[in-house]
């Protein structure tokens, strides 16, 4: 069912954040406490570091505290009267006209939305008629607390399957240690090689010329750093290049069982498998490739790169936390890897299948319960 739409201003009291006098800041908690961004946001209510004698725009109990500059779109309650900093702005629904709990979830929903609109040089900030302009659907407001009320529910489902996918997580990690113990230090003794001696192809592409606006709506899939993530590829923002752009890549044409490996940046040495489904793809310059020989099971180097001790080993070779993390193709090759008999391989490769069967369907319905979210206050 479709409902009218109304610019949020209209149903909604906006105020804008403005930062106190500096010489009005303490930590002794005198005045209100400070809310300047999202760095003073908890889970649900904030976590203020510091305080204010000079409070000029100020929340209420009840309102939502809504992040406009860097991560714009973070949300929290306004759990009792707080300073709105700069970086914040505080939003209450008309009572009349808008249920604070269903422009609550709005709020996250259009987050994205909210982003595309920030502007600067360093770092992103929304204006207040960026927020102003947006359009909400509009139902009764017995219907907004009804939606409310499910969203809420499904909230807490999403929460306890995403609780249930981290514990998984650290099953299959507390598995590949009981088995392998820790593959950095190998305290059980197994056979170690390079890398360089266990792959077929290390190696990594480029992106094509023109960048973003060179992607295509359609065609052959290319990775971004962006897709990977430990043990899981993620199908969200993947670009699509055409066959001219791809046959200028073709020194890294994916196949079947590639295990992709991010090379750069702050995701650096995140690490999964290339599902079947994303064929034919090449990889851009973030992302190398790591095709194993007949010794090694693709799932078992993809499990053994996850696991803490070597994320650990990775990132402190590529200089996480420096000005720009990397991983060189000589550092990769160079990598020592144990190697357990391919027995003892396949047997830990049934027992990653059964635990990756869970995730996958506590993912399953987690996108299903993101559905939901997206069709009420859509």
């Amino acid at each position: 069912m479709s409902f009218p739409k109304m610019r949020l201003d209209k149903v909604c009291r906006i105020t804008m954040g403005q930062a106190p006098s500096g010489d009005s800041y303490n930590f002794d908690g005198n005045g209100l406490a400070l809310i300047a961004g999202a760095g003073d946001f908890g889970k649900e209510t904030p976590e203020p570091k510091k305080y204010t004698t000079a409070a000029g725009k100020r929340s209420e109990e009840g309102e939502i505290i809504l992040c406009i500059r860097a991560t714009i779109g973070d949300l929290n309650w306004s759990d009792k009267k707080y300073c709105l900093g700069r970086g914040v702005a505080g939003l209450f629904g008309h009572k009349d006209k808008l249920d604070q709990k269903y422009l609550w979830h709005w709020l996250k929903n259009i987050a994205p939305l909210l982003k595309l609109k920030g502007k600067g040089a360093t770092f992103l900030q929304v204006t207040k008629e960026d927020i102003c302009s947006l359009e909400i659907a509009l139902p009764p407001l017995a219907e907004q607390r009804r939606i409310a009320s499910i969203l809420d529910q499904a909230d807490e489902l999403r929460q306890k399957r995403q609780q249930a996918i981290e514990k998984l997580d650290q099953l299959l990690q507390a598995t590949f240690i009981d088995m392998f113990g820790d593959p950095v230090s190998n305290p059980k003794g197994w056979d170690v090689k390079k890398l360089e001696n266990l792959t077929t192809k290390i190696g990594s592409g480029s992106t094509p010329k023109g960048g973003d606006s060179a992607y295509k709506d359609e065609g052959i899939s290319l990775v971004r750093s962006l897709n990977i993530y430990d043990g899981q590829f993620s199908y969200k923002n993947l670009a699509f290049i055409d066959q001219d752009q791809a046959d200028k890549l073709k020194n890294v044409i994916l196949q079947a069982n590639d295990v992709l490996l991010n090379i750069t940046g702050a995701s650096v040495a995140r690490c999964c498998l290339i599902p079947n489904e994303v064929l034919p793809a090449r990889v851009n310059q973030h992302v190398s490739i790591l095709r194993v020989k007949d010794n090694l099971i693709p799932e078992f180097l993809e499990a053994l790169l996850i696991s803490k001790p070597m994320k650990l080993h990775l990132l402190k070779i590529s200089g996480a936390g420096a000005t720009r993390e990397a991983l060189t193709k000589l550092q990769l090759q160079e990598l020592e890897i144990i190697v357990p008999p391919l027995d003892i391989q396949n047997e830990f490769l049934l027992k990653l299948k059964s635990i990756k069967c869970l995730i996958d369907l506590n993912l399953k319905q987690l996108n299903e319960l993101d559905k939901l979210f997206i069709s009420r206050v859509c």
